[in-house]
């Protein structure tokens, strides 16, 4: 009887221990750097021999450099759509989800310029969010570099973000 209750003793206390104590409340702005890493399925659409219209969905994790921010340890999902002429594109589009480890979600819209196959520069804007993350403003500055795929048809991409937000 002694080592079941010393075993449920221990198992609660290793729980316990697992869960750790509540995170300290996240700072209602500021400003970090992130990483982010992913892969799409490209569908391309050959328009004439000098345009490209190309859609993918993007999925993904980012992490910040410091382990903190709003889009720490989230998943990323994202669904965009460039039209290129001459391989160079003015209109590249991408609207995403950031879901965090706690469920809360951030939504963002994202506008580069670049050459297909090339690193592309761009700007994003936090469109909102739910939870604890509803009424968040501000964005992110990126390049986004995209590697040798792993599998035709897709594409793989690491992501430096600058970020800066606002919480209500």
């Amino acid at each position: 009887m002694r080592a079941k209750i010393l075993a449920v003793v221990v198992i609660l206390g290793a729980g316990y221990a697992a869960v750790g104590e509540e995170a300290a409340p996240m700072p209602k702005e500021g400003s970090y750097s992130s990483t982010s890493m992913g892969s799409n399925a490209l569908k391309v659409l050959p328009m004439g021999k000098d345009r490209l219209q190309i859609t993918w969905e993007y999925l993904g994790a980012s992490l910040s450099d410091d382990g903190k921010g709003p889009t720490h340890a989230a998943s990323v999902r994202c669904l965009g759509s460039v039209h290129a002429v001459n391989g160079e594109y003015q209109n590249f589009t991408n609207s995403c989800v950031f879901t965090r480890p706690d469920g809360d979600q951030i939504f963002s819209t994202e506008a580069a310029t670049g050459k297909v196959g090339a690193a592309s520069k761009g700007t994003a804007t936090f469109t909102g969010g739910t939870g604890k993350m509803s009424g968040i403003t501000g964005g992110y500055e990126f390049t986004r570099i995209g590697v040798r795929p792993a599998v035709e048809g897709t594409g793989q991409f690491i992501t430096r973000s600058k970020m800066s937000y606002k919480l209500p």
